[in-house]
């Protein structure tokens, strides 16, 4: 009897995992805050997803050996689109309150349901259109500067990062129902590292942590955030769609914005209270729509 027997999987299991793993990584904006005070954003993602790798690896090496070239094919593509999700979050988070980015990364409830509509090539639903709408709306209010919206250069950093976030749920997707799910959480971390190194060795100076806190941060960003969240995500998926996945992103702006206000004292203005109200319910409305279709079709059926 294998893991997924014994914990007798379904879909609302699958769904528990995703937002497990997407409120796990929301702690990221906060431990990456303290480690990028001294490391560049390359060398903490490699670190981060190094020491990930090492732990994940040794804990499950009997599926070290488990791997093809398909696979690896898959996880490398994985580890790119999650590659440069992390960069561009991580250059935006240096000038954006992780508050502000975890709203603004919200936005993946959008793009993903977008994304899936091209490459199916049909138009999106009406709740889809309603939720972008409302989406829109509310990056505005997050966005607005005095009495004038507009976009700093790390926000557009993090829509950037949210595009590439959710163009890696699509490739996670196919790699968690067609690959050995633990193969491709082991070696999605490898894939990341190396892109991470390479991109240090070009653009930074290699500096390591220089403080007890943020060599604690590193390992949290490893640990909890990498080796925890990045691991359960694509056995999750397996049991949900892409686009339940991209709904479920309302834990991670839930968490990291609570993270950001408590312990990095950052400021909610009312035009963000309200920016963000708003996000949450163009991420939560076509959840809410499919439940309440769900319970006429079961009245339905027991009528």
């Amino acid at each position: 009897m294998n893991w997924e027997e014994k914990l007798n999987m379904n879909e609302r299991k699958g769904e528990f995992l995703v937002g497990l793993a997407l409120a796990l990584r929301a702690s990221s904006l906060l431990f990456g805050k303290i480690a990028m005070r001294t490391m560049g954003p390359f060398l903490t993602i490699g670190l981060r997803f190094t020491i990930a790798f090492v732990i994940v690896a040794i804990l499950f090496r009997k599926n070290l050996t488990k791997v093809d070239a398909k696979t690896l094919l898959h996880c490398a593509e994985i580890g790119i689109f999650f590659f440069l999700a992390m960069v561009f979050e991580m250059y935006g988070l240096q000038t954006t309150p992780s508050s502000v980015t975890a709203f603004l990364e919200g936005a993946v409830v959008i793009f993903v349901p977008l994304f899936t509509c091209l490459i199916q090539r049909k138009l999106p639903d009406r709740m889809t259109v309603l939720s972008a709408l409302i989406a829109m709306i509310g990056v505005g209010f997050l966005t607005l500067k005095g009495d004038h919206p507009g976009f700093t250069v790390g926000e557009l950093l993090v829509l950037g990062g949210t595009v590439w976030y959710s163009l890696s749920v699509l490739v996670t997707d196919k790699a968690a129902k067609n690959d050995d799910l633990m193969t491709v959480a082991i070696y999605q971390l490898l894939f990341i590292a190396i892109f991470a190194y390479i991109g240090a060795f070009i653009f930074e100076e290699i500096r390591l942590p220089q403080s007890g806190q943020e060599w604690g941060a590193v390992l949290a960003l490893a640990v909890i955030c990498s080796g925890v969240g990045f691991t359960i995500q694509p056995f999750g998926q397996k049991y949900t769609t892409p686009e339940r996945a991209g709904i479920l992103a309302v834990f991670n702006p839930l968490t990291a914005a609570i993270l950001g206000v408590v312990f990095l004292h950052e400021k909610m203005t009312g035009s963000m209270i309200i920016g963000s109200i708003l996000i949450l319910i163009s991420i939560l409305a076509p959840a809410w729509a499919e439940d309440r279709k769900s319970r006429r079709e079961t009245r339905s059926a027991s009528q």
